[in-house]
């Protein structure tokens, strides 16, 4: 609630995108800082608050600035940049690893060399700034529906299990081929690497390949279902190399669903509402991808390597009733946020 009124109309999305990301630095000092486990916990709190913030209000500005027929294109481009980047931070965490490790005097897998390395990533991310003061904010009419919170509810619903499902194993990918494969920390960063490239090009293609033809809805849907096997194809597969290329799929599917689900949200709200429904919705899909960590995590150890498997089973059985929950909820609804706002008449009228 508080960051949905922190993000409410009236405010600067520009400044308002600065605050979390300078929210997001102050937690990643705090990483790079503190020992104690509950000031980590602090700390952690501050980059996940930090990023809903600022991609709340970027999201929301980039929505306003794009027509509604262009809008799943750009939010396409968007994620393509950032599935892009995170290409390039992989691959490079992996191999600065070993000389940063070296300059330190330290192994790989000290946490002094993992802070080096969040450190490096933190002043590249602070660079960020320098473009988001380019950009202007755009005028957003004031105008908002009273349907507005009864449709939210139906795209938390969605968003809840969603982020269960992704919690269950996104956030354990490195530990996946780390734990069951033994890569090296390179080999780690090649391959999340190419899970994010093959991302961008699903980001890229879905509207013009999929949703032009299903339109937003279904084709969401589709490749959510399509997406099932692969996920289940990379926990089976004995091979480091497979079950990378079948997490890619994955990742291409399911990154192509995303700008075009996004710009279906959005483009369901008045300009108005965007930021505040993009950030209370960010907060559903974290909720659920918190609780489910935790749970997987402990599933994790008390497993072993074996209970990847588990938080697969429990992503892709959370990924078919949020699949489903899209079609049973929104099939045949066409978002209504763009229209001009209706105006009952007056009595002397």
């Amino acid at each position: 609630m508080l960051v949905a009124r922190f993000v409410a109309p009236g405010r600067s999305r520009r400044l308002v995108i600065i605050a979390g990301g300078a929210t997001v630095g102050a937690g990643i000092a705090g990483i790079l800082v503190f020992d104690a486990f509950g000031l980590l916990v602090v700390a952690a709190a501050l980059v996940g608050l930090g990023g809903i913030v600022a991609s709340s209000s970027g999201i929301a500005l980039l929505a306003d600035a794009t027509a509604a027929h262009a809008r799943s294109s750009r939010f396409g481009q968007q994620i393509a940049l950032g599935t892009m980047a995170a290409f390039t931070a992989s691959v490079l965490a992996g191999a600065l690893a070993a000389p940063v490790a070296a300059v330190l005097g330290a192994r790989e897998s000290d946490p002094l060399t993992l802070r080096a390395l969040v450190a490096l990533g933190g002043l590249v991310g602070a660079a960020s700034v320098i473009p988001v003061l380019l950009i202007r904010d755009v005028p957003v009419p004031t105008a908002t529906t009273a349907r507005a919170s009864r449709l939210l509810i139906r795209f938390a619903a969605i968003e809840v299990v969603m982020g269960f499902g992704a919690g269950a194993f996104i956030p354990f990918i490195n530990l996946f081929f780390a734990d069951r494969f033994q890569l090296s920390y390179g080999a780690i960063g090649l391959a999340l690497g190419t899970i994010a490239v093959t991302g961008s090009l699903g980001a890229l293609l879905h509207g013009r390949v999929v949703a032009s033809r299903l339109g937003p809805v279904r084709g969401t849907a589709a490749v959510e279902f399509s997406s099932l096997p692969f996920a289940l194809g990379a926990v089976i597969a004995g091979d480091a190399v497979l079950a990378a290329l079948f997490l890619a799929v994955r990742a291409m599917l399911m990154y192509g669903a995303q700008p075009t689900w996004s710009s279906y949200t959005l483009s369901s709200f008045t300009p108005a509402e965007r930021a505040a429904v993009n950030a209370s919705l960010a907060l559903v899909w974290s909720v659920g991808a918190a609780i489910s960590s935790t749970i997987s995590g402990a599933i994790r150890g008390a497993v072993g390597p074996g209970g990847f498997s588990v938080n697969m089973l429990v992503l892709v059985a959370c990924y078919a009733i949020g699949a489903s929950l899209v079609l049973v909820l929104f099939d045949g609804r066409e978002p209504k946020g763009d229209a001009p706002p209706l105006v009952l008449p007056t009595a002397a009228e």
